[in-house]
């Protein structure tokens, strides 16, 4: 496939010229393994495809075409339409859409916690997309807060016996020490209720 035109120009973009050549390097997956819940799948989980901000310049064709040849089938994302519009990937949702990949899209604002409705949605379509062995990506902007939390909440959710902290070693291993700080992020963002219901047999 033709890299998009902008790149091949910018080999010849002057100095003088504002710097809008965008990343060349692949968007970086951390790959999740679910062994640990009985599930043969790795979740993945990246930063916001595409995103122009500050020092932040990603192509969002490119990163999203790199998506699709990971095999990637389902995406869930969980920045609000604010922030795409805010980092410059205001139809990110509709370009999915047209790489034939099904999209998921559960707001939640940067620092805030979903409701308990939002988050048994979440895990019930995870679980779904696990399930039926559909390669599936979550992401909201840094891929460090809300989606390591949700991958934690899955964690919990599927399993009776993996702690909250086995939970957040197991994203710290895989997402860095960035992710999710304390037990009491990730408890104050999971709904006890949402642990409370039914465990999937795999």
């Amino acid at each position: 496939m033709k890299p998009p035109i902008s790149i091949q120009a910018s080999e010849f973009d002057s100095s003088d010229e504002e710097p809008i050549e965008d990343e060349q390097t692949p968007i970086q997956i951390s790959w999740l393994p679910l062994s640990q819940v009985n599930c043969s799948q790795f979740l993945g989980l990246c930063a916001l495809p595409g995103c122009k901000f500050k020092d932040v310049r990603r192509n969002i064709q490119k990163d999203t075409e790199e998506l699709k040849s990971y095999g990637i089938q389902d995406i869930f994302v969980f920045c609000t339409r604010g922030e795409l519009s805010k980092y410059r990937v205001p139809n990110l949702l509709d370009l999915y859409q047209q790489y034939g990949i099904i999209t998921h899209h559960h707001p939640i604002p940067d620092g805030g916690t979903p409701d308990i409705a939002s988050c048994c949605d979440i895990m019930e379509e995870l679980a779904i997309c696990l399930k039926n062995n559909r390669k599936t990506l979550i992401h909201c902007y840094g891929g460090l807060g809300r989606s390591c939390l949700v991958a934690a909440c899955l964690l919990l959710y599927l399993s009776d016996t993996v702690s909250p902290q086995q939970a957040i070693d197991s994203l710290r291993d895989v997402r860095g020490s960035g992710a999710i700080q304390t037990i009491k992020d990730l408890c104050s963002f999971v709904p006890h209720s949402v642990l409370g219901m039914d465990h999937l047999t795999w």
